[in-house]
């Protein structure tokens, strides 16, 4: 991609972002993210083909950045642990600026426009890398099952599972970040990597 179309993108990131945050998504057209970015309404069906998938872009971005502070293949336990907590703990601030567009969208019931699934993929993926990186450690053997298997499903597990107390959070206004997060780190499976000693 181009400086150009970088610019562009960002522009569009942070238009649809403010949008969002100010009213349902499903009441912002095409139109109005053009406008709001300064761009012309074609450059938006550059980057995307509806608003929903811009948005989802924008956020995903935005994960996928935090998702750098993986640790790299070779790090040690207690490196492993501070850094997916620190990652977690990223994620949770960034459900936190964002946080109507989160609840609208997770909420049971609500208009999801896609943000669920996109959590699960983002999760899964951390997951997945995690897995590889970090070694067998971040997972679980089960004896007579196929590793595959095992490492997809693990990967899956937590993935929902974090969707699911992102969700619940959101049903909570006033429960904060560091909150949240103490509660996370205690519902992880055992083999899972989290560093209980970030609360105390």
């Amino acid at each position: 991609m181009d400086p150009r179309q970088q610019r562009s993108r960002a522009a569009l990131h942070e238009a649809v972002l403010r949008l969002a945050s100010e009213r349902a998504v499903a009441d912002i057209s095409i139109t109005a993210v053009a406008a709001e970015a300064g761009v012309h309404r074609s450059t938006v069906y550059d980057h995307a083909g509806s608003v929903e998938e811009l948005l989802r872009a924008a956020l995903g971005a935005e994960l996928d950045e935090l998702r750098r502070g993986l640790p790299e293949a070779g790090a040690g336990p207690d490196e492993v642990d501070r850094a997916v907590t620190a990652v977690t703990r990223g994620v949770l601030e960034h459900v936190a600026r964002h946080d109507g567009i989160y609840r609208a969208g997770l909420a049971e019931g609500g208009a999801d426009h896609g943000l669920r699934a996109m959590l699960g993929r983002h999760f899964r993926e951390s997951g997945r890398l995690l897995q590889a990186g970090a070694g067998s450690g971040v997972t679980v053997d089960v004896p007579g099952q196929p590793h595959d298997f095992v490492a997809d499903a693990a990967a899956q597990f937590i993935a929902d599972g974090t969707v699911g107390v992102i969700a619940a959070w959101l049903q909570r206004p006033g429960v904060s970040v560091e909150e949240v997060l103490d509660v996370y780190v205690r519902l992880v499976p055992p083999w899972w990597p989290r560093d209980l000693t970030a609360q105390a």
